[in-house]
């Protein structure tokens, strides 16, 4: 999946998250800058053990598929500060306006595109990677938050 010109990597695609999170090192790393940031007036529930009061939320440009085969859309980005293993997390939303077919066993996503199906494919190492930094990040402290895996990561290029 490409951000902003990037290719990024550690993403969760979630098919029970209500919202597209991206986690505030990322958003870094990226060389975004927060004063781009608008006013997010809500606090979000489910990501840990308590409520987040969110930096902001910018609109990027994200593209799922590679080449001709690739579909572009603007997604609303809630910026938060929490200690995550991934960079963003994609919410069913999204999933929905993208028409994506999921399979979390396969690790796999499929949509349509004007030139056919797309597929994305998760990678199985990054997965269990991700996942058992998700859990040494749940011991460390209250103050951090993770996301418990229930869809698929895409592959990873952009490391927190």
């Amino acid at each position: 999946m490409i951000l902003a010109n990037t290719n990024l990597h550690r993403t969760l695609v979630d098919q029970g998250s209500s919202a597209d999170i991206f986690f505030k090192p990322a958003f870094g790393k990226l060389g975004l800058d927060e004063r781009e940031l608008k006013a997010y007036p809500d606090t979000l529930y489910g990501l840990g053990d308590m409520p987040i009061k969110p930096l902001g939320y910018i609109p990027l440009h994200m593209t799922f598929g590679k080449g001709e085969n690739s579909k572009t859309l603007s997604i609303d980005f809630i910026v938060i500060d929490a200690g995550s293993a991934y960079n963003a997390l994609i919410d069913r939303t999204t999933l929905n306006q993208l028409r994506a077919v999921v399979s979390t066993p396969h690790l796999c996503m499929k949509f349509s595109t004007p030139r056919g199906i797309a597929m994305v494919r998760g990678d199985h190492k990054l997965a269990r990677k991700c996942y058992n930094e998700s859990l040494s990040l749940r011991g460390k402290s209250k103050e951090v938050h993770t996301i418990e895996l229930r869809g698929i990561k895409a592959k990873e290029e952009l490391r927190p």
